[in-house]
């Protein structure tokens, strides 16, 4: 994996490369992301992230873009939890509870387990695999993640930041080096949270 360390006026970040950032094709792309195999979990798993920007796909929606992760770190085990409520924020809300480790093969990807369950009364389950491409710990993340169920696949790219409204100068820096020119962003939905 190439690594490249770039100084910028908001510090020290690491970018993890791969060839071409692909996603939303026919297949989870997950095998040819590389990510961050320096990734420091105890850094990384603590406190909220917010969802601010992502790829469209049909689950990632303005309407399911409020998303805020809480995530805490146990001997190893990443627990995070998050909800959103389906259509902004006059929707049935969804609640999250995912419990995730390292790949035993690959040091860049998790996996992770999650369920749902909404005001419906609906429960699911599904995997999720989740690769951190970059992230400064204290500001910002950039994640590739694939959800599967037994009937359906989804991919996205996720910029999660420590704030919910980020620096929109620091959004166009990881959208022009990923080449992510289509992204949704939170400002355009209605959040409740």
């Amino acid at each position: 994996m190439k690594t490249i360390t770039a100084v910028t006026f908001f510090g020290i970040l690491t970018y993890a490369f791969a060839e071409e950032l692909r996603y939303g094709g026919d297949a989870c792309q997950i095998d040819n992301v590389d990510g961050l195999v320096n990734l420091d979990p105890e850094k990384f798993f603590t406190g909220t992230w917010y969802l601010t920007h992502a790829t469209p796909s049909a689950r990632v929606t303005k309407s399911t873009i409020c998303r805020d992760y809480a995530a805490t770190l146990t001997n190893g085990q990443v627990d995070v939890t998050y909800s959103y409520y389906e259509n902004g924020a006059s929707g049935n809300r969804y609640d999250f509870k995912c419990n995730g480790v390292k790949n035993e093969k690959r040091e860049d990807i998790f996996n992770f387990i999650c369920k749902s369950e909404n005001g419906r009364g609906e429960n699911a389950s599904f995997q999720v695999d989740v690769s951190f491409l970059a992230t400064d710990y204290t500001k910002y993340g950039v994640l590739y993640r694939c959800v599967k169920t037994d009937t359906h696949f989804e991919d996205n790219v996720f910029l999660i930041f420590r704030e919910k409204e980020p620096d929109e100068n620091k959004v166009e820096e990881i959208k022009k080096h990923y080449g992510l020119n289509s992204l949704i962003s939170r400002k355009e939905a209605n959040c409740k949270n």
